[in-house]
């Protein structure tokens, strides 16, 4: 038997949760609720009073002239509210979706800011799709609570006027229309329960069909899908994930079709006892004519306000609900600490060491270590490399020593202490780099470099580009390092060639001018020629500084002070690279290997043959 699961929040903790962004984003929008209970209650209120005083006047034998001017009032007043209620409802559209969109925003924040290493785990990728499904379209709770919260309101007060206006009923009739009431209520929390508890069923298969989405729309992918026949496989994964998708929703709508009967059923019974008695009342001459139009008019809206009060209760627990899948991924855990760390700042001339200290890693889910025992110390102003084979975890190393993930076993060491210690965002000030997979954003060159807009040092700036040898290709652009980059997004945006969007990350990466500089592969994608090359400019422009370069091709890290070959998940060998030649062990091995394919070796023609 599946446990139930046990809501994070309250319904009450959620509402006070959502009130209190409300306040804080946009208090007008709870003023208007208030307006807007009241000009319903009181339409309602008018417009049952109207009818009665109607007939009251009729058999009161009131001029005609009197009654026209009686049904104007009412209508000037009615018509006046509408026009009122009607314009801030058009109001409160705009304003909810801007509550809905900001708590978009929040994701997206949490999304950026929250620990590295949890971009990777399922867990936080599920609580990403079950709080974006609540966040989606206009529909979502997200946006809807505030409608929700609008109509309790609105039936709240109209329950307590007309509780006011019919005390004068039998309070069984009274008690009956509120039982009959909660009947239909039960049952669409029963529906809407159902719908929370088994919700994780829709995630898979939402993945996947987002996943297939972006694969059949990606430009650089369309190539692939046509040459190796994916048509078919894109559809029918697709197709397949669609159907559970529909199948969950079938099923529950299946138990809130259940529900309404219920709920209809409930409300036969109840107005058919409320009516009958009425008439009863009437026909026994204890009840007017006016009277009985009147209590007619409030047995049917007061039915209507209890009926409302326990849907409007059951729709806030709907919301409320996914409104803790939202909350809870707000709340994902961090595994680091930020603002209550120890502070630290690069200080200019300062010496950094850094050490692996008997770590060993484990992503997240996995069943075997990646990394077992690691120990290296990295001395101040001292340039390493680290290679091996694609897979060996090289990267998994670097990322240790970034901090962008916690060993499972051991400790990394800041100039002896362990980096656990520290605010990790100021940590990472510490360190720039380039990575192998590096992108750029849809803003200026001076943006992309700098992030700091209006505030950048453009001499600094200027020198930076002119160190990484794209001075001259900015100072053709028409905008120079106002260009913006990107045309999918800027139509008038310029196009940087590999080589050039390379040595904009190398510009980059001097003009943080951060002690510690990580190059993890970022040249893999060109001949080892020009990586050779570009690792000789990174080697000249990181003078002093503590450097750690990555690469699968071992020629190319030659001028480091030392070396380091990853294998077997450990340090298998270190030592210059003319130690590690000497030793004849794996990376003598690997080195040998890899330089057969780049040995000239053309073969002669024979004179005659070419003449």
């Amino acid at each position: 038997m599946k446990k139930k699961e046990k809501p994070m929040f309250t319904v009450r903790q959620n509402s006070a949760y959502v009130i209190k962004k409300v306040w804080d984003r946009d208090r007008y929008v709870l003023w208007l609720i208030l307006v807007q209970i009241i000009l319903a209650v009181a339409l309602a209120t008018v417009a049952i009073f109207l009818p009665a005083t109607v007939v009251e006047q009729i058999t009161a034998d009131v001029p005609l002239r009197t009654m026209v001017i009686t049904i104007l009032s009412f209508t000037v007043a009615l018509t006046l509210m509408h026009a009122i209620n009607s314009y801030i409802s058009s109001t409160m559209d705009v304003r909810r979706m801007y509550l809905r969109i900001f708590m978009n925003f929040d994701v997206l924040e949490k999304v950026i800011t929250t620990d590295y290493a949890s971009l990777e785990e399922k867990a936080f990728s599920d609580s990403r799709q079950k709080a974006m499904e609540n966040l989606f379209n206009n529909n979502a709770s997200s946006e809807q609570v505030y409608v929700t919260f609008t109509n309790l309101g609105i039936n709240l007060l109209g329950f307590i006027v007309y509780i006011l206006l019919l005390a004068a009923v039998n309070p069984l009739i009274m008690a009956i229309t509120a039982v009959t009431a909660v009947l239909g209520v039960i049952a669409r929390q029963w529906a809407n329960k159902w719908r929370h508890t088994n919700d994780n069923m829709l995630i898979a298969p939402a993945k996947r069909t987002w996943y297939t989405q972006q694969v059949g729309s990606d430009y650089s992918l369309s190539k692939d899908i046509r040459l190796f026949g994916m048509v078919r496989w894109v559809k029918e994964v697709y197709e397949s994930n669609l159907k559970l998708i529909y199948s969950f929703h079938r099923k529950a709508h299946g138990r809130q079709l259940v529900a309404d009967v219920v709920a209809a059923i409930a409300s036969f019974a109840r107005e058919g006892i409320a009516y009958g008695f009425l008439i009863w009342l009437v026909i026994g001459g204890e009840l007017s004519v006016d009277g009985f139009v009147l209590m007619f008019a409030a047995v049917g809206g007061f039915s209507t306000w209890v009926m409302g009060i326990l849907n409007e209760y059951a729709q806030l627990n709907m919301h409320s609900l996914n409104i803790c899948r939202i909350r809870e991924f707000y709340e994902y855990p961090p595994r680091f600490k930020w603002n209550e760390g120890e502070p630290i700042a690069p200080i200019r001339g300062a010496s950094y060491s850094l050490e692996l200290k008997n770590v060993s890693f484990r992503y997240h889910g996995a069943d075997t270590n990646a990394l077992e025992n690691i120990n290296l110390s990295i001395k101040p102003g001292e340039k390493l490399a680290v290679v091996g084979l694609n897979g060996a975890g090289k990267t998994t190393i670097v990322k240790l020593l970034c901090g962008l993930y916690d060993p499972t076993q051991g400790q990394v060491l800041l100039n002896g202490q362990d980096i656990r210690i520290y605010n990790r965002e100021d940590y990472y000030s510490l360190f720039t780099a380039v990575f192998q997979e590096f992108n750029i954003l849809p803003v200026s060159i001076s943006d992309n470099l700098t992030n700091e807009g209006k505030n950048a040092d453009i001499t600094r700036l200027n020198n930076c580009l002119r160190l990484a040898g794209l001075d001259e290709k900015i100072a053709s652009l028409q905008g120079g390092i106002d260009s913006l980059l990107i045309k999918d997004v800027h139509p008038e945006a310029v196009e940087l060639s590999g080589g050039e969007t390379q040595r904009l990350m190398l510009a980059r990466a001097l003009y943080k001018d951060a002690p510690l500089l990580i190059l993890d592969e970022p040249t893999a994608a060109l001949d080892p020629i020009a990586e050779s090359q570009l690792y000789e400019k990174y080697n000249e422009l990181s003078h002093g500084r503590t450097s750690i370069y990555i690469s699968h091709r071992l020629a190319s890290t030659r001028f480091c002070d030392r070396i380091i070959l990853v294998s077997d998940k450990t340090i298998a060998e270190e030592g210059t690279h003319d130690q590690l030649m000497a030793k004849g062990g794996q990376y003598a091995e690997l080195f040998d290997i890899q330089s057969k394919y780049y040995k000239e070796n053309v073969p002669k023609i024979d004179a005659k043959e070419g003449a």
